[in-house]
């Protein structure tokens, strides 16, 4: 194994350790507690709130903006995606499998580009849009170029095994993700499932979340 894996283990390692530390800090603070009457199920409440209420026709805006909603669920299925391959380059299998003459492998680089430009694509929305702009700051725009960058590199870790450079290259952008991804709004990979659990347990709580379509 070259010494750049360790180091990427160790980032990886790191970046794990500094999660699951947010995650015992949200565990810490305890249940949502709402002094009103209950009147609804909380358990169907966090239930909608991480399924239903996520499609865009339940989102407050989102039903405007489906080219953009559709392009962010593909750069995180993307980001998820690369994530495993991260994990499976240190399985020899996995290695032999990339680089033998089977090239039924090149299916995950094809969606690996898709993904990746749909992530710069949502950069530089970002970056122009009259409405979004005001509202974003730096760590708006590294969070972006580092993910959208590490599959991108992922991509051509899968097209370039044997590259001389290409394994390093990797390596190192998996550590630089890895290491900046506690420290900025990366870290929503913990705090999202903590957001939409308190959302649908008020909402439960309250009788309003699932909606009663009768």
């Amino acid at each position: 194994m070259l010494i750049i894996q360790y180091l990427a283990i160790a980032a990886a390692v790191i970046c794990l350790c500094s999660l699951f530390v947010f995650f015992l800090r949200i565990i810490r603070l305890g249940k949502p507690k709402d002094l009103s009457e209950k009147s609804g199920d909380t358990g169907k409440g966090i239930l909608y709130s991480n399924t239903v209420a996520m499609m865009p026709q339940n989102k407050e805006s989102a039903y405007l903006h489906i080219p953009g909603y559709a392009a962010g669920m593909l750069f995180h299925i993307g980001t998820f995606l690369s994530a495993l391959i991260f994990v499976l380059s240190f399985f020899p299998f996995f290695n032999r499998w990339i680089s033998g003459p089977d090239k039924i492998h090149l299916i995950i680089p094809v969606i690996l580009a898709v993904t990746c430009i749909c992530g710069y694509i949502l950069l530089l929305r970002r970056a122009f849009s009259k409405d979004l702009k005001p509202l974003s700051n730096p760590d708006d725009y590294i969070s972006n170029i580092l993910t959208s960058t590490f599959q991108l590199f992922t991509m051509l870790y899968l097209l370039m095994p044997s590259c001389c450079c290409m394994p390093t290259a990797y390596y190192v952008m998996c550590i630089i993700l890895f290491l900046y991804l506690p420290l900025g709004k990366l870290r929503h990979l913990v705090y999202y499932f903590a957001a939409r659990y308190h959302l649908g347990f008020f909402y439960g709580w309250r009788n309003v979340w699932p909606k009663n379509e009768d």
